[in-house]
């Protein structure tokens, strides 16, 4: 399968309990924890510019946070607007299908 192709959503939506789904073109569907996205946000808020460590203290995160919107970026990326108000990350649709938490991923089978 190409790369491209690998990394197309078809459908991806916010569900109970605080979950993003991603459904790709392929078949393969992704669930996301909200706080495992905004934990591993790489924004320069989050992630320092220079040396790539995380600035972001995850225990300062609220424990009902959620994601209240999706926008999509270009072809390429989603940009989540969390409860705490934080909204300048982008996840490439690339990272987010290689990081997928699936049992079949995890294992190398995807």
């Amino acid at each position: 399968m190409s790369s491209i192709v690998r990394y197309q959503a078809e459908q991806i939506m916010l569900l109970e309990p605080a979950t993003l789904l991603v459904v790709w073109v392929d078949g393969h569907e992704s669930l996301y924890s909200h706080r495992s996205l905004r934990e591993t946000c790489e924004c320069a808020s989050c992630v320092d510019e220079w040396t790539r460590k995380p600035i972001l203290d995850p225990d300062s995160l609220p424990k009902n946070l959620r994601v209240v919107a999706v926008e999509p970026t270009g072809r390429y990326g989603l940009n989540l607007k969390f409860s705490d108000g934080h909204a300048t990350g982008i996840w490439s649709l690339e990272r987010l299908r290689e990081t997928c938490p699936c049992p079949e991923c995890e294992k190398g089978v995807s």
